[in-house]
């Protein structure tokens, strides 16, 4: 292997970390606990402040992490298969989409949503200052998709902003309850 198919497999490692973060972070921030951030914020923890603030824009939140997680996996992926490529030839696109695949499903997916929800408040104060810095470098481009996406949801007439749930106030009012007679509320 030359210097730069070394190169090119950092890169790929780089942005299979750089993805498992924002993996992690989205979880992370998703499944906090609001009560906890708070609470933390109202004891002068800034990272808390930081997570109530990303909570507070939530569209424009998930809107940077998807973004972010995309494009590092589209790399690495597209790294990967010029890499594969050259050793393989054609057949090196069938084993980067399988290697890819396994990998991002398994290291860049399943393992750090995993450890961020067993543990989503101490990370989602970890991560927090990272992703609002990742959100605010977006903010314009996450803007613009933001307004495209209500147009389209407008156009074959979904309600952009209202959430509609398929339950009735009383059905949904009945399942709290039993979820906090269940003793998970």
């Amino acid at each position: 292997m030359t210097i730069v198919d070394w190169l090119t497999v950092l890169a790929v490692v780089v942005c299979l970390l750089i993805s498992a973060f924002f993996s992690a972070s989205e979880t992370a921030l998703t499944a906090s606990s609001r009560a906890a951030m708070m609470r933390l914020e109202k004891h002068g923890n800034r990272d808390a402040s930081i997570v109530n603030r990303l909570l507070a824009t939530r569209e424009r939140l998930l809107g940077a992490i998807l973004f972010s997680n995309n494009a590092t996996n589209i790399a690495a992926s597209t790294l990967a298969t010029g890499l594969l490529l050259t050793a393989f030839g054609h057949a090196g696109v069938i084993y980067a989409t399988i290697v890819m695949t396994v990998i991002i499903f398994v290291v860049c997916e399943i393992l750090p949503k995993t450890a961020a929800f067993n543990m989503p408040d101490r990370m989602a104060l970890w991560v927090a200052r990272p992703v609002e810095r990742t959100v605010r470098w977006f903010s314009p481009v996450l803007i613009a998709v933001e307004w495209v996406v209500r147009i389209i949801l407008r156009g074959v007439g979904m309600p952009v902003g209202k959430i509609q749930s398929i339950l009735s106030p009383r059905e949904e009012l009945r399942g709290a309850v039993d979820d906090f007679a269940q003793g998970k509320g």
